[in-house]
């Protein structure tokens, strides 16, 4: 009998810490909370790393109980989706601490370690706060859920160093200089192109950078799916080439507010026509 007690008591034991190996709910002093889904055993995020992620996001409604619920298979959730680059099968990779991926996910991607999966609950002041942007309403938590594919060191892009001698314009205003002629095919329209650049405004602040995220970028030419000063400064181009860009508001981004580019701003572009196809 005092043999079968102790047997029960050691098996109440177990069941009682197997039940306790829940995920805990963290909540940092910013208020961002996050509970690790499966850990990782690869190299640790660290602010200022390039990470590359695949992600799943929603708006939190209001009445939501089931912040760390999966909320993949809720068709109710659904409308409230921010996204699912796993679905696409389109990874993302940003800098941590640039503000290049969905404002406030960057705290709570540092510590991961590669291959883990983390959920976060990111309260609206350290999202898009009273403004909101875009289809997400002011004041408006979200919910993202990130599995971290890859961490490396960052790589930092610096303005280049052009001879303004070199610059030419063009009837439409596109101001440009080939810094280094490319001996490959001319980027004529239709022609698919593989890009490398970083963007800077006129002051030089640096708002975008494929070179800092190990991600060049490939688009037809012509067919309006980027701003019309690149359809247009591409065609001057041939594989290989360097160049920059310097583009009038008319030719960017115009009037749109974008959360790093100011109404009517110039922007300036060194580009590395890596590949036409």
């Amino acid at each position: 009998m005092h043999k079968l007690f102790l047997f029960i008591s050691v098996l109440f034991t177990a069941l009682i810490i197997g039940c306790n190996n829940e995920p805990e709910i963290v909540t940092l002093e910013s208020g961002l909370m996050f509970k690790d889904d499966s850990l990782g055993t690869g190299r640790e995020a660290l602010t200022n790393d390039l990470v590359s992620i695949h992600f799943k996001g929603w708006m939190v409604p209001e009445d939501s109980v089931d912040l760390f619920a999966d909320w993949s298979a809720d068709q109710a959730k659904q409308s409230m989706s921010l996204g699912d680059s796993k679905s696409r099968n389109q990874p993302i990779k940003f800098v941590l601490n640039s503000d290049s991926f969905i404002k406030g996910t960057d705290e709570g991607i540092v510590g991961m370690k590669t291959g883990g999966t983390r959920t976060m609950i990111i309260p609206a002041e350290l999202a898009y706060g009273e403004t909101g942007i875009g289809f997400i309403p002011p004041n408006t938590d979200l919910k993202v859920v990130v599995e971290l594919l890859e961490v490396k060191d960052r790589i930092v892009a610096e303005m280049w160093e052009v001879d303004p001698d070199l610059f030419k314009t063009t009837s439409s205003g596109l101001k440009y200089a080939i810094i280094e002629e490319g001996s490959g095919p001319q980027a004529d329209s239709g022609k698919v192109v593989t890009v490398h650049y970083s963007g800077y405004l006129e002051d030089g602040t640096k708002f975008d950078s494929s070179v800092e995220r190990d991600e060049p970028i490939s688009f037809p030419v012509g067919f309006g799916q980027v701003i019309p000063g690149w359809d247009e400064g591409m065609k001057l181009l041939k594989e290989g080439s360097k160049a920059r860009f310097i583009i009038p508001p008319a030719l960017g981004y115009g009037e749109m507010q974008l959360e790093k580019i100011p109404v009517n701003s110039t922007l300036i572009f060194d580009i590395e026509l890596i590949k036409v196809q």
